[in-house]
């Protein structure tokens, strides 16, 4: 989104209109509606006290969004009310805005044969302060990865396989000089014994991928942060396998495009900190070499784990990328971020993103970090007795799913944690937050860069 520092004349001025505030009496009343006073070059953008608060306008802003039919500039000021500041009416717009207005893959016979430029929405922000244009950069970076994560997540797996997915993501960071990037192949991975990422990979006709980003911000520190993230390109539950319900198992890379995302910004800030991001990528499909049932593999981390759940196959990916991002990366912390059970859209529906933290100040950093994203995470319990199932295998030092243990997700992050080498970790399931209704979110990237910005402080 642009932002301009005066009014275009060209362009028509959108003034907030607060139910409970003074404007003309022409103005339509409904909520969200865009009354326009074409003598006076200006439009009016009603919004009820229902909305007057931080969520009701990042709805506002959405909606907003929407209306194309001519050039706008958006008066920033006219929309502060109190309890929300100017910065956080920048990111509410710039990020929702180009949300909204993004394109983002298609294919369709249709040829756009109109040579008309398309309308355009700018942010008139008047009397910038530094703070402010260095705030707007930050949020212009982000807002770009967001439609990048976003344009990952929905293309289907024909067009996004394992290799094409670390493919695609090296050479948009190719340009980047002070972000190291390295995509390991299956030799490399089978030489690193990374065997339950093996074993996902195993029904698959394309390789596994592991692309590891690592930016270093501040090399005389040795605080490391290390984000791992889930790419399982298309999930069909392999053997186990998830029959009709297959929609939307495209975005279950989300967590990997995410986490490499995240780094990418804070390149790109040349930010003081250490940050790396680790995609395991891959397919879970049936052939008939896939992963049975029962079967058994050696972690990279040298624990065996009992398979009795190929649709599990998120949390034996991850396990794999954890330690390696534990031992190899030399991780201070850890951080996953996997669309990875189910039974978190039924704790926390589309609206937070479940997360679970080894660490109280990790955490209290991490909501910290989310209360500026104006992101919503919710924290959840570790405990021992969440680890009975993953614990209760006969043939291996650790099961992949167990039905003992009801709350699934709980049970998933126990899992994971046996991986960590015991470096402090931040779990984040994104199961519910990765999409809504088939339509990529890109959530958790502008958190992830704000947790990163505070650690560096």
């Amino acid at each position: 989104m642009k932002i301009i520092k005066k009014e275009n004349q060209n362009f028509v001025k959108v003034i907030a209109a607060y139910e409970g505030s003074v404007f003309p009496e022409f103005v339509g009343t409904k909520n969200f509606t865009l009354t326009e006073d074409i003598e006076k070059n200006i439009a009016y953008f009603y919004i009820d006290k229902e909305h007057q608060t931080i969520d009701g306008l990042i709805e506002a802003a959405l909606k907003l969004g929407t209306y194309r039919n001519r050039n706008y500039q958006i008066d920033l000021t006219s929309f502060l009310f109190k309890g929300i500041t100017i910065e956080q009416l920048m990111r509410i717009f710039i990020l929702k805005i180009d949300f909204v207005r993004a394109e983002l893959f298609k294919k369709s016979i249709e040829i756009k044969t109109s040579k008309t430029k398309s309308k355009e929405m700018h942010l008139l922000v008047e009397n910038l302060t530094s703070a402010q244009a260095k705030l707007i950069n930050k949020l212009q970076l982000v807002s770009d990865a967001i439609t990048k994560v976003r344009n990952l997540q929905i293309k289907p797996e024909n067009f996004l396989n394992s290799e094409m997915l670390a493919s695609e993501v090296a050479h948009d960071f190719s340009g980047l000089s002070n972000l190291r990037v390295e995509v390991l192949t299956k030799k490399e991975i089978q030489d690193l014994g990374m065997n339950l990422l093996l074993s996902v990979n195993k029904g698959s006709t394309h390789e596994p991928r592991v692309l590891v980003a690592q930016y270093q911000g501040n090399p005389k520190s040795k605080e490391n942060i290390v984000i791992v993230g889930k790419g399982i390109t298309f999930d069909t539950g392999g053997v186990n396998t998830k029959g009709y319900h297959m929609s939307g198992m495209k975005f279950d890379m989300s967590g990997s495009a995410i986490a490499a995302y995240a780094v990418k910004v804070l390149a790109q800030l040349k930010a003081k900190v250490n940050v790396s991001a680790v995609m395991c990528i891959t397919d879970n499909r049936i052939n008939h070499d896939a992963s049975l049932p029962e079967n058994i593999y050696q972690s990279m981390s040298g624990k065996w784990v009992e398979v009795n759940d190929t649709d599990a196959e998120g949390r034996l990916v991850l396990a794999d990328g954890l330690y390696y991002g534990a031992t190899k990366l030399k991780a201070t912390t850890l951080i996953d971020v996997a669309t990875l059970t189910g039974t978190m859209l039924t704790a926390l529906g589309h609206v937070y993103t479940g997360i679970w933290s080894t660490d109280e100040n990790n955490w209290e950093q991490f909501e910290k970090a989310s209360q500026i994203s104006l992101e919503k995470v919710w924290r959840m319990p570790m405990h021992e007795d969440f680890n009975k199932g993953n614990k209760s295998s006969k043939v291996a030092d650790l099961l992949n799913w167990s039905s003992i243990v009801k709350a699934d997700s709980n049970q998933a992050a126990m899992f994971l944690k046996e991986f960590t080498n015991d470096v402090k970790y931040i779990h984040c399931d994104v199961a519910g937050t990765a999409d809504k209704n088939g339509e990529p979110q890109g959530e958790l990237v502008a958190t992830l860069v704000e947790y990163a910005l505070l650690s560096s402080k």
